[in-house]
């Protein structure tokens, strides 16, 4: 099992790009699955990766990446995105 870990429910649309991303990088992960109906995505621990309680969340081992924009698929693609210092970042 890899480090990088992937929260989120699988069927998501949004967590699926983080995903195939990683399939297509090659990258070991974890899918953490996240089940939206029992509202995990608002308990204190998921808060704690993802402040805004929205998924997917990712996490590679010292830092967490999450937002609107999708950051985490930006990051593994290597497309243009902002410095890392502006993502919302938690340590």
């Amino acid at each position: 099992m890899g480090s990088v870990k992937v929260y989120g429910p699988p069927m998501s649309t949004a967590v699926s790009r983080v995903l195939a991303c990683l399939l297509e990088k090659e990258v070991d992960f974890q899918l953490v699955s996240v089940d939206m109906s029992k509202g995990q995505h608002k308990s204190p621990d998921f808060l704690k990766l993802q402040p805004f309680g929205q998924v997917p969340a990712f996490q590679d081992e010292s830092i967490t990446l999450f937002g609107k924009a999708n950051p985490p698929t930006s990051s593994l693609l290597g497309t243009s995105i902002p410095p890392l210092d502006s993502l919302p970042i938690v340590r």
